[in-house]
């Protein structure tokens, strides 16, 4: 009988004990996980942080980069405003001075040496250098914007010289026939160099060939030669 007590409370102190580890490895089981919970929040939240600061930071790169491509984009148009209005001055400037070619309404004259005839010398059927310098005068005067002689370019240094029998433009010889383009009104430019004008008429009674048409399309060539300053400074 004895014995028989003894073994029931063994078992019960056994079943006691049971219950006792039990709960304390569930407790100490709920304690890890709560831990490791607590543990992945933790790490979690810090990578967060860690992800927003990138973030913050390469924003603010990215707004300073932007500032500097407005800022770019500002100076390059600028420029190109500034180079777009030195380009047209030059431009202006160029065909001014006789460095670019140029196209307008205007007339064309043509003029050929004669054949000597009894009321004539041989002299006055020639077309001479002083004839050409006459007839750009003449234009020039009515407002031409542009003149060429047989492809040249009249410009403010440009010199029509005869020697001996050889006409020069710019340094150029010239020949027989002669073609004078003019850029500017074409009333006005005709009415100048008209057949009535003192110039051609004069020509023309001398036994040179004379022509004079008007054109919605002059182009007068571009000035090829060099210009000298000897006294400008």
């Amino acid at each position: 009988m004895k014995n028989k007590k003894i073994a029931v409370l063994l078992g019960a102190m056994c079943f006691l004990l049971t219950i006792g580890i039990f709960i304390q490895v569930k407790t100490v089981s709920q304690s890890g996980t709560q831990a490791a919970r607590t543990m992945g929040e933790k790490e979690l939240r810090d990578n967060v942080l860690e992800l927003k600061e990138k973030y913050e930071k390469q924003y603010k790169i990215l707004e300073g980069k932007e500032k500097e491509l407005n800022a770019l984009i500002s100076s390059v148009s600028v420029n190109d405003s500034t180079s777009s209005e030195l380009s047209e001055k030059l431009n202006e400037i160029n065909s001014q001075i006789g460095l670019t070619a140029l196209q307008g309404e205007g007339i064309i004259i043509r003029l050929e040496d004669g054949d000597e005839s009894t009321n004539t010398t041989a002299r006055d059927s020639v077309v001479h250098d002083s004839d050409l310098k006459a007839i750009v005068n003449d234009l020039c005067t009515a407002g031409a914007e542009a003149v060429s002689i047989n492809g040249q370019r009249v410009v403010s240094t440009t010199a029509i010289t005869c020697i001996g029998n050889v006409i020069k433009i710019n340094d150029e010889k010239i020949g027989n026939p002669f073609e004078i383009r003019a850029i500017g009104s074409k009333a006005r430019l005709d009415g100048a160099v008209s057949m009535n004008g003192r110039t051609l008429s004069q020509m023309k009674k001398d036994g040179i060939k004379v022509e004079v048409k008007r054109s919605d399309s002059v182009v007068v060539p571009r000035f090829d030669g060099i210009f000298t300053r000897d006294y400008i400074r």
